[in-house]
């Protein structure tokens, strides 16, 4: 929805002033007695046409002065995604992956999913992003958001252990899609990423499921671990299987890069991105009129007098 408004609106008080003017101070002419001025044409004099044109001139460019805009809000779609990540903050996280060459052993696995998170979260251009961790007990470390910074903020933050020691897994799938429930974009997803089993929470899996089938979430789960045995990798394929989402293994950290690159290109669908606050300015167009009547005027009343 447009509406007008003006930058500078005391400048109307100029054509207030135009009016007093006219209205109190008459123009004084000197009297001429002119004998047998019956003998000379008739001199027509200035009409309410001139003096129309007079006056909407100077309204029109006290107008522009008040310099005037359209101010209208722009919601533009986006291609773009909407998605939630789970991350496992328990204790075991603080173990070490391999590294590709399996030579000598790499930094923790929380350190490399939160930077690889960090760079995912930055390729999202105009994405809804949100973050769950989970330890003992899940909770919102940062609700859906297009502040791309502020969930980078929060991830470098982030410590092992920082929930506890165990892993609420079904508590932080059931978490994530309450908090997508409310969100109108046709596609939605959520990205899991666990080490572990899950050991702790108060909702069952049943009841984390029927939230993500009826509105229709997929789901990426991610297990990392140097082997399969380290995470449920039964459980994490029958979710992603069940969301129509896909199953991965990070073994290590370049197996991680890709799990993340392969995410990316994922899970995209149009919609609304944050509305803009646009401003359309208008004094060009009373301006232009204005000053167009102003030299007609002018033209007029010379032709007049010549």
């Amino acid at each position: 929805m447009s509406s007008l408004f003006f930058e500078y609106p005391f400048f109307s008080l100029i054509l207030v002033l135009f009016i007093i003017s006219h209205l109190l101070l008459k123009a004084r002419n000197h009297a001429y007695y002119i004998p047998h001025i019956v003998h000379f044409s008739h001199v027509k004099k200035r009409g309410f046409f001139l003096t129309v044109i007079k006056w909407l001139s100077i309204a029109l460019l006290c107008f522009a002065l008040m310099s005037p805009y359209i101010e209208r809000r722009q919601e533009p779609l986006n291609l773009s995604h909407t998605v939630m990540m789970l991350i496992d903050v328990s204790d075991s996280m603080n173990g070490t992956l391999l590294d590709s060459n399996v030579t000598q052993q790499s930094q923790s696995k929380f350190f490399l999913a939160k930077q690889l998170g960090m760079d995912y979260v930055n390729k999202q251009e105009n994405s809804a992003i949100g973050l769950i961790v989970f330890g003992d007990f899940a909770y919102i470390a940062s609700p859906l958001t297009y502040d791309k910074e502020t969930v980078k903020t929060v991830l470098s933050s982030l410590t092992e252990g920082i929930a506890g020691q165990m892993t609420a897994m079904y508590d932080a799938l059931f978490l994530g899609a309450r908090l997508l429930q409310k969100n109108s974009a046709k596609e939605k997803a959520i990205i899991l990423l666990t080490d572990g089993y899950n050991t702790a929470g108060k909702i069952s899996l049943d009841v984390a499921f029927k939230q993500l089938l009826e509105q229709k979430i997929r789901v990426y789960t991610i297990g990392v671990g140097n082997t399969t045995e380290e995470y449920d990798k039964a459980l994490l394929e029958e979710i992603a299987t069940k969301s129509q989402g896909a199953f991965f293994e990070a073994s290590n950290e370049q197996t991680l890069q890709n799990v993340f690159a392969h995410i990316d290109a994922l899970e995209k669908s149009f919609q609304k991105s944050p509305a803009e606050q646009l401003k359309d300015q208008w004094f060009m167009y009373p301006l232009s009129v204005g000053f167009l009547l102003l030299l007609w005027y002018f033209w007029i009343v010379q032709r007049e007098e010549i």
